[in-house]
């Protein structure tokens, strides 16, 4: 029996909303688009707890493991007000999973 694909939310407006000129893990200046913590290929939809404005080595860090989920949803939970479990269960429940 085939599952059907969960439908990812997309925000592009959310995504210029989240949009900061700094890096919120280093400070440093940036002018690149926020980087989803649990990527767009995965599921990771548009929505303010999956997205971070990342400067761009740390972006590349991000990518390459430099920088790990755990991290970004720290800064995350910092920035939201709310415990990091609290962000990882709204991303995947946005992502589609059961999450109690």
């Amino acid at each position: 029996m085939l599952l059907p694909k969960y439908k990812r939310i997309v925000d592009r407006k959310m995504i210029q909303k989240m949009r900061k000129p700094y890096c919120e893990l280093c400070g440093e200046r940036t002018n690149i688009e926020p980087h989803h913590v649990h990527t767009v290929g995965s599921g990771g939809g548009d929505i303010s707890i999956n997205l971070i404005q990342l400067c761009t080595e740390c972006h590349i860090k991000a990518h390459s493991g430099g920088i790990s989920k755990a991290q970004c949803e720290e800064a995350i939970a910092i920035r939201e007000g709310i415990s990091c479990e609290e962000v990882h269960r709204i991303n995947r429940k946005a992502m589609g999973y059961d999450v109690y």
